[in-house]
């Protein structure tokens, strides 16, 4: 079992979103994070030392990476296997 660190984390959840097609404002705020706590996590140039997430903040953004997938899902069955 890989260990990931923070940043890789933050990395994995930004391409999750991004191969779903929704930014990551709006992934936190279904998840009920405010975006800048997310920007917050991120070690950037600005941001050399970056705040801890906490596992159940992550946990919520994975999770509603899993109802976008639930939803897609469902959005291509009632549409006869055509995503719309």
């Amino acid at each position: 079992m890989q260990i990931m660190n923070q940043q890789s984390i933050i990395r994995d959840i930004e391409q999750c979103a991004r191969e779903r097609r929704i930014s990551i404002s709006a992934l936190c705020r279904r998840a009920g994070i405010h975006p800048d706590t997310f920007r917050n996590w991120r070690k950037t140039p600005q941001n050399p030392d970056p705040v801890g997430a906490n596992l159940h903040s992550v946990e919520r953004l994975y999770a509603e990476l899993r109802k976008i997938d639930a939803e897609d899902a469902e959005r291509v069955a009632k549409n006869g296997g055509v995503a719309a």
